[in-house]
């Protein structure tokens, strides 16, 4: 085992998601309970949120969905970002998530950058990424998933 190897509580996958990227809606109070009310309305599950801010004072919204739930979730983001103002809505219908997880890594420096130099080192490129205090997920190509997860097994120390 080498040492440079960091410890993880386990290896967690998802290759049925699809993701979708709200663009360039301007950014206020309410935007999220609009867009994931509307979703929940529609018994839409979102497996994954990554939300930013830009320089032009703009929200970027990022979400996975169940790959079979794409085309209803489509339909309702695009009438809510008309009402709210957005430009712009992407998806790519073959994702999948990886994540890592253990109850340690407040206190485990390098997890996020070992798990990120992991799949650079395999062309692997990440799509989107959210954590908690205990995950990690990266969002890749469907297609690239076994290789990921191969790649992240060689190297953390997993059960």
């Amino acid at each position: 085992m080498s040492s440079d190897k960091l410890q993880a509580g386990g290896l967690v996958q998802n290759d049925h998601l699809a993701m979708i990227g709200i663009m360039d809606i301007p950014s206020h109070p309410g935007v999220g309970s609009k867009l994931f009310s509307a979703l929940s309305d529609q018994e839409i599950n979102v497996e994954l949120i990554v939300h930013l801010i830009d320089l032009e004072r703009e929200d970027l919204i990022v979400l996975c969905v169940d790959r079979d739930d794409l085309n209803k979730a489509l339909a309702v983001i695009e009438d809510v970002q008309k009402d709210l103002g957005g430009k712009a809505v992407t998806s790519n219908p073959q994702v999948a998530s990886v994540s890592l997880f253990g109850l340690d890594f407040r206190e485990q420096r390098g997890v996020a950058s070992l798990m990120c130099k992991t799949l650079g080192d395999c062309d692997i490129n990440i799509r989107a990424i959210s954590t908690s205090l205990s995950t990690i997920t990266c969002v890749i190509d469907a297609y690239r998933l076994d290789e990921a997860i191969q790649a992240l097994r060689a190297a953390f120390i997993l059960p």
